[in-house]
């Protein structure tokens, strides 16, 4: 039997095991680059809670780094836990 080239496929969330960034001069920045790059969608979760606005996180060293507005000025907000990056595919949209 052949597979079929429209089935659907089970969904499997991966995870990422390196650290990510998207600061330029950052050691994780080159793998955030890469996994956007790959099609990836990126989500950082800090003890199962979802991170918005995350600039960094690091699974080996238990941080989260966060954009934090403060009235009218941008600070960064570092959180420490269980991080954990979950990537998965993006949907491709095929136009006929």
């Amino acid at each position: 039997m052949t597979a079929d080239a429209f089935e659907l496929r089970r969904f499997v969330q991966q995870h990422f095991l390196g650290r990510i960034s998207s600061v330029m001069f950052d050691p994780g920045y080159r793998n955030h680059l890469a996994l956007i790059a790959d099609g990836y969608d990126v989500s950082v979760f800090l003890d199962d809670q979802l991170q918005d606005g995350c600039i960094t996180a690091d699974p080996d060293e238990g941080f989260v780094q966060r954009r934090a507005f403060l009235r009218s000025s941008g600070i960064t907000d570092m959180r420490r836990g269980s991080v954990s990056i979950r990537i998965s595919k993006k949907d491709v949209v095929r136009r006929p």
